[in-house]
């Protein structure tokens, strides 16, 4: 009996044969044929499916050859190793890339690309506010995930007992040989194809695979495993390190030096000597600024100055991050390479707390969670705040609640001249089951009765940091400040907490993901009244704005941006590279082509080129700007 119980998998099936030989014939290499097949067929899968996530996919034959070469490499591995431990590998390879087929398909379900390790910068944070109704997968993709471990656990099952011997040792060294010069020839086929700086080389499978940034294209590009692979190379910033740091030193030394120092504009100083409360809006996007769910934003929008074509593309995963760096720091995020060091221990010089403490201002920030959530504590300080303060620094009887950062009014009040920057929290979804919600959600049911229930849920999560904007202008007014204080607003990122776009371009009025981020900003100063601009501004034009119209003494050629008065920029840049100038909107890849085309992109490549180098590489520490 006890015999009878230690018989294996392999052992009880091998039995239905009469003779041991005809058994190892047939498995001695079908277990290494259906290990190979199987982690094909993953790739395979998933680039079928999600086909349509590229627009006009560049090449049929590259994620093949790098997909064959991977699984070459995955079995040559498998072969090398002792039969205990090849199976662990099998399955844990397997398994591996069928979990990170289904962490593609919800981040692709949520933001409209895939994941990229990048995005761990992000990760804890986000995790706080996950939940599982953002999650969006077909059920064939979770059948050909569940597939593919079922295939790798009955390869390593099928895998023979046999000593391990010359032969094997050299299949497995000769299948990684041809995996890895599979690979090596294919991205040297990319290098030798690559044009640096081609914003307009759409057509070219190189320019995706070097710049990596087209997360859906790059994925149709390379399969999962060299997406996998280049991905986690680019985002260690190994490969950053390893080029010439001093070269590419006096490359943005020589960009910068050719734009001009400071812009004058019919707008400079109109606001100089003024208090500044910047308040970062968190998911307040354009169709929730209504009479009812905003009443004392509305008031304060019509009486505003206010910038009519305003965009917040989402370069990283943490929309918020994304935005407040951006408004902050005048800069893009680097995509790949960077980490929430660069932004606690880089020198910042020309940030927007710098350039107002250098004018004799204090400045601080606040927000309802605590200083850990994305550093920024740290992060606020290095940008050249005095001092982070939040929800439990300044006794916010709950973070949830907008209305409790009038607790802080006094410190964000304080001194001769103040800046404050708050970041408010309210509008953060999910909604399901929120506090906030549970709060407000009849109130607006009553008043929308034919809404939808997303949109009941957001206008009543408006609503309540409505509250807190009604509290701090009465505040202001009680103590003699409104009429030198300015309040200026910006949205972070259009409401994707909706959970469904859809929906959010129907609220909005349009059919193009893209012109779905038309988001708020404006300007308030009670001596200015309203003013509507038309110029096209984004999230990376907000604080050469401010700066230009408080009349900060700032070196403006380090900001990517442009005051929204000045005659520079007038176009957002989206996360794609595709673009908007006013009325002529260039979508890349689809849009012809012609002179002022490629002189506007070429522009657009050399800001965030330039740009995202500055923080990668600390340039205003090492070139001592």
């Amino acid at each position: 009996m006890k015999d009878r119980q230690k018989r294996t998998f392999y052992d009880r099936i091998r039995g239905v044969f009469p003779d041991g030989g005809a058994w190892d014939a047939v498995t001695g290499g079908a277990w290494a044929l259906l290990l190979f097949i199987d982690l094909y067929a993953l790739d395979a899968l998933f680039r079928v499916i999600y086909s349509g996530a590229a627009l006009n996919s560049p090449s049929l034959w590259t994620p093949n050859v790098f997909t064959l070469s991977w699984c070459a490499i995955a079995l040559g591995i498998a072969l090398l190793l002792p039969r205990a431990v090849s199976r662990v590998f099998a399955v844990a390879w397997t398994v591996l890339f069928a979990a990170l087929m289904l962490l593609h398909c919800g981040f692709y379900g949520f933001f409209g690309k895939f994941f990229s390790f990048s995005d761990l910068m992000f990760a804890g944070d986000g995790a706080e506010y996950f939940e599982f109704s953002y999650v969006r997968i077909r059920i064939i993709i979770y059948i050909g995930a569940v597939l593919a471990a079922a295939g790798a656990v009955f390869a390593a099952l099928m895998m023979p007992k046999k000593r391990y011997g010359c032969r094997r040792a050299v299949s497995g060294a000769a299948a990684v040989i041809i995996g890895v010069v599979g690979i090596k020839l294919t991205h040297d086929y990319f290098a030798r194809q690559y044009v640096e700086v081609a914003w307009d080389s759409y057509e070219h499978s190189a320019d995706i695979y070097q710049s990596f940034t087209d997360t859906p294209k790059s994925m149709m590009l390379c399969g999962i495993y060299q997406y996998t692979a280049r991905d986690a190379w680019l985002a260690s910033g190994i490969d950053e390190a390893l080029s010439g740091d001093g070269e590419m030193l006096d490359l943005i030394s020589a960009y910068y030096a050719a734009r001009p120092e400071s812009v004058t504009t019919p707008m400079t100083g109109v606001c100089r000597g003024k208090n500044l409360i910047l308040i970062q809006l968190e998911a307040i996007d354009t169709w929730v600024l209504t009479p009812e769910a905003m009443p004392n934003l509305y008031e304060l929008y019509n009486e505003s100055v206010v910038f009519d074509n305003h965009y917040a593309p989402t370069y990283l995963a943490g929309g918020t991050f994304n935005t407040e760096l951006m408004a902050n720091l005048g800069l893009y995020p680097p995509i790949y390479g960077g980490t929430t060091g660069i932004y606690a221990s880089n020198y910042f010089p020309y940030s927007l707390p710098n350039a107002f403490r250098d004018e004799g201002y204090t400045a601080r920030s606040f927000h309802n969670s605590s200083g850990e959530t994305y550093s920024r504590g740290l992060i606020h300080e290095n940008w050249g705040y005095e001092r982070f303060y939040g929800g439990g620094d300044i006794g916010m009887p709950d973070v949830f609640f907008d209305s409790g950062l009038l607790e802080g009014f006094d410190l964000m009040t304080e001194g001769g001249k103040f800046f404050s920057f708050v970041v408010t929290y309210s509008g953060h979804g999910p909604y399901q089951g929120s506090e906030v919600s549970n709060k407000y959600y009849s109130k607006f049911a009553e008043i929308y009765p034919d809404a939808d229930d997303a949109y009941i849920h957001a206008m009543a999560h408006a609503y309540e940091t409505d509250l807190f904007i009604g509290g701090l202008t009465a505040r202001l007014e009680a103590a003699g400040l409104r009429g030198s204080t300015v309040l200026a607003f910006y949205s972070d990122h259009y409401n994707y907490y909706v959970g469904d776009d859809s929906l959010v371009m129907k609220y909005k009025g349009v059919d193009d993901e893209r012109l779905m981020k038309r988001v708020l900003f404006f300007v308030n100063d009670v001596d200015l009244g309203a003013v509507r601009v038309e110029k096209t501004t984004s999230s990376i034009d907000i604080l050469p704005t401010i700066a230009d119209m408080f009349g900060l003494s700032v070196n403006t050629r380090y900001y990517a941006g442009d005051s929204a008065f000045s005659d520079g920029g007038g176009y957002v840049i989206f996360e794609d590279d595709s673009w908007l100038y006013g009325e002529r909107y260039y979508i890349k890849g689809v849009s012809e082509d012609d002179d002022f085309t490629r002189e506007r992109c070429a522009d657009a490549s050399d800001r965030m080129f330039y740009s995202r180098r500055v923080l990668l590489y600390d340039y205003f520490a090492r070139a001592g700007s």
